[in-house]
């Protein structure tokens, strides 16, 4: 299988760009003819293309595709044309394998191919907003404002990303120094600890017993035990980036205390910036609900607005269909009625979204407030609970005393 580049024509003349992957170059041009469009050029990525993709480090982060897009952006408002203005780019980006890329990309430009259609040859690193943005550009011949606009976007998911993240490393961070702690105490002090206990004679209190029975749980497994949870972990890992393992976790990270609405409005206000965003660059309601549906992390709720585009697409309102999914927040399927009602949907998508914004501001703020006392109070019980039991027998043999 190989996956082709084609420039085709819509039956409004429209041209379009993107990739199809197929065994053959015959075979991709009846796949876009199955598609309704006319083909206008098909080309597999070449030999040099490949190896680019094949070689380095393929980790693009979204913070050097953010000064990308804005660079190149203020390079065309100042008058620059858009080969040199990706020469210049190229020569001062430290990552080699993306320096690579825009090499790749002002060659074929050079040789004649549009921008756009030279972006969709690196699919992993410009996803299909990005492309079609560019593309919208190029039509209405302000490419510079629609590579600001995208600029902006990215810049804005990676803000909304990093405050989730931030919420939740601190729990993770306090979990993580708690699980080591206790393991500490249970697999290098309770073993030296375990000899005096038996030669006080007496029967142990039943804390002690369940407490050392752990500890020589673990020092019988010692690394094997670690290694099998770090299996565990990481095969907990893979299965939930699988789409059947997303498919169970999805309805459960939403009933999540506190961090399932987090996550929801996330994804919600990301969905509605997206839209915002491509109706701006003149792309149609149903085409931009193709590219922003794909870009939720939340399986569930693609699948839900997956069906409200659908019946969009036979006629009906997307609002209105947003009402049946008890997920989806009621206000928001009723602000979309509104907006569809009014032709104002652009500027009720940008209020619910920085309305999410803000609410998740809010409780992402409650959220470090609460759980640092709640993780402290729950790590100080379980050590408690381990030095109670330590001192248990002495004191009991104190009494006897």
């Amino acid at each position: 299988m190989a996956t082709f580049v084609y420039t085709a024509k819509k039956k409004t003349s429209e041209t379009v760009t993107g990739q199809i992957t197929a065994h053959t170059h015959e075979e991709a041009i009846d796949l876009i003819n199955q598609l309704g469009l006319l083909p206008v050029s098909v080309e597999a990525p070449s030999t040099e293309v490949l190896s680019i993709q094949q070689s380095g480090s393929k980790k693009i982060k979204t913070k050097e595709l953010y000064v990308f897009s804005r660079q190149l952006a203020n390079l065309l408002k100042s008058g620059e044309v858009l080969l040199r203005a990706l020469v210049i780019i190229g020569e001062q980006t430290n990552n080699r394998y993306f320096q690579s890329v825009i090499s790749r990309i002002a060659l074929d430009v050079k040789n004649g191919n549009s921008f756009s259609t030279s972006l969709a040859v690196f699919p992993h690193i410009f996803s299909s907003l990005y492309i079609t943005m560019v593309h919208a550009g190029e039509e209405s011949g302000h490419l510079e404002t629609m590579l600001l606009n995208v600029s902006l976007y990215q810049r804005k998911q990676e803000q909304i990303t990093s405050k989730v993240k931030t919420a939740m490393a601190y729990p993770l961070f306090m979990a993580g120094a708690g699980v080591a702690t206790v393991y500490f105490i249970m697999t290098f002090i309770l073993p030296k600890m375990a000899g005096l206990f038996g030669q006080m004679g007496s029967a142990l209190p039943k804390p002690t017993v369940i407490l050392l029975a752990i500890s020589h749980g673990l020092n019988v497994t010692g690394l094997w035990g670690l290694g099998a949870i770090l299996a565990c972990c990481i095969f907990i890992y893979q299965w939930g980036r699988s789409a059947h393992g997303q498919s169970f976790l999805s309805p459960l990270l939403l009933h999540i205390p506190l961090f399932g609405e987090v996550l929801l409005k996330t994804d919600l206000a990301r969905f509605c910036q997206t839209i915002v965003l491509l109706h701006r660059g003149g792309v149609s309601t149903i085409q931009a609900l193709q590219i922003a549906i794909p870009i939720l992390k939340n399986t569930l709720i693609q699948e839900h607005l997956t069906k409200c585009k659908e019946a969009l697409t036979a006629g009906g309102s997307f609002g209105e269909n947003l009402k049946k999914y008890k997920e989806i927040p009621p206000l928001m399927g009723h602000l979309v009625s509104v907006g569809e009602e009014s032709g104002n949907l652009n500027e009720v998508l940008a209020e619910i979204a920085m309305t999410y914004e803000e609410e998740n501001d809010e409780k992402i703020k409650i959220m470090t407030t609460l759980l640092e006392p709640v993780m402290i109070l729950g790590i100080g019980l379980i050590i408690g609970f381990i030095i109670f039991a330590m001192l248990l027998p002495i004191f009991q043999m104190d009494v006897l005393v």
